[in-house]
């Protein structure tokens, strides 16, 4: 390898087993959105085209290592796995996509920290502040009415907003 010049790309252990003369446009939904995933996040994949002549072996390896879905015969793709070892078919991608667990899915190293949800982390920012006596709170205080006097009806509306009205009542 020279200078400047690019170092090798790591091999692909992920293979994603993949149809590429299915007629089910959900099975090619699922194909291309695993594969855009998976490159934009950076990973090296490897598709094997089990409709492809002469991958017979590599359609039976796939078939005898994934699970496949209740009333099917034979597992469809996708399905994925990394080396020999099965990680799962799309649902199982689709949830451990959305769930931050992807590269635990696939069995590989993080790159990036895992986000903490935004709830979670509100619950622990509440939780650290302490509680203080005579806070104020969103409710209103039990001695006050309802319905304050001193407050412009809710109903009315500011006076720009009806000067188009008066307008057109006036043509």
């Amino acid at each position: 390898m020279g200078e400047g010049e690019p170092a090798p790309a790591p091999a692909a252990d992920i293979k994603i087993f993949i149809s590429g003369n299915s007629g089910s446009k959900e099975i090619t939904n699922s194909q291309h959105r695993i594969t855009m995933i998976l490159k934009s996040l950076g990973i090296p994949l490897k598709q094997v085209d089990i409709s492809a002549p002469g991958t017979e072996e590599q359609r039976d390896v796939m078939r005898a290592g994934a699970k496949k879905k209740e009333g099917q015969r034979y597992p469809l793709p996708p399905q994925i796995f990394n080396g020999d070892k099965y990680c799962g078919d799309y649902d199982d991608f689709d949830v451990a996509n959305e769930d931050d667990e992807l590269e635990e899915f696939l069995g590989i190293p993080r790159k990036t920290p895992k986000a903490v949800p935004a709830e979670e982390k509100k619950e622990e920012d509440a939780e650290k502040l302490p509680a203080t006596e005579g806070a104020p709170t969103d409710a209103a205080p039990a001695d006050v009415p309802a319905t304050d006097s001193t407050e412009a009806p809710a109903a009315e509306a500011p006076p720009s907003e009806e000067a188009p009205v008066d307008e057109t009542a006036a043509a």
